[in-house]
């Protein structure tokens, strides 16, 4: 696969869909005075998650969760071998973006709340599982293809399921 090939591949799996990925504008906004000397949209969201985290929590884990000189995400494609048709895998790495060291905070405190007695945590009790499920019984074991599975997750039922859990007990 060439390079033309690749990039046309990554934009049809990833940033030609826009119900996951809308363009920034890198305009600087119409400002009184001198403007800023380097302006970036995401610039104003790091400053603006910044001045919400200080607000909120204390200032020793709002320094730690805020880091300053955060970079964009970088996007890349894996070529899904399996598949007949070549196709991509797109790949959002989000390392050391504005938000990345709040949302890994926020991963360890809510994980947590993800778990019930449905869950498996690893393999090998999975694998002990499986073994034990009777084919007489009735009993069945089904497997989904799921796609793009975290981008699909509707944001505000789960923001509202996660403050339920945590702050109600349920």
């Amino acid at each position: 696969m060439n390079k033309d090939e690749y990039i046309l591949l990554l934009k049809q799996a990833s940033v030609d869909d826009t119900s996951k990925f809308r363009s920034v504008s890198a305009e600087r906004p119409r400002t009184r005075g001198r403007p800023a000397k380097h302006y970036h949209p995401l610039l104003q969201k790091e400053k603006t998650l910044s001045t919400s985290v200080c607000k909120i929590l204390p200032p020793a884990i709002a320094k730690s969760l805020c880091v300053k000189g955060s970079r964009l995400a970088h996007l890349y494609g894996l070529p899904k071998t399996h598949k007949e048709k070549l196709s991509i895998r797109p790949i959002l790495s989000a390392t050391s973006t504005y938000n990345y060291y709040l949302a890994k905070w926020l991963d360890e405190k809510l994980k947590p709340l993800s778990y019930n007695k449905y869950s498996i945590l690893d393999i090998f009790k999975f694998a002990e599982e499986i073994r034990t499920i009777d084919i007489n019984n009735g009993d069945i074991l089904i497997s989904y293809d799921v796609t793009s599975l975290f981008t699909n997750v509707p944001l505000n039922e789960t923001i509202y399921i996660l403050v339920d859990k945590a702050f109600c007990g349920n």
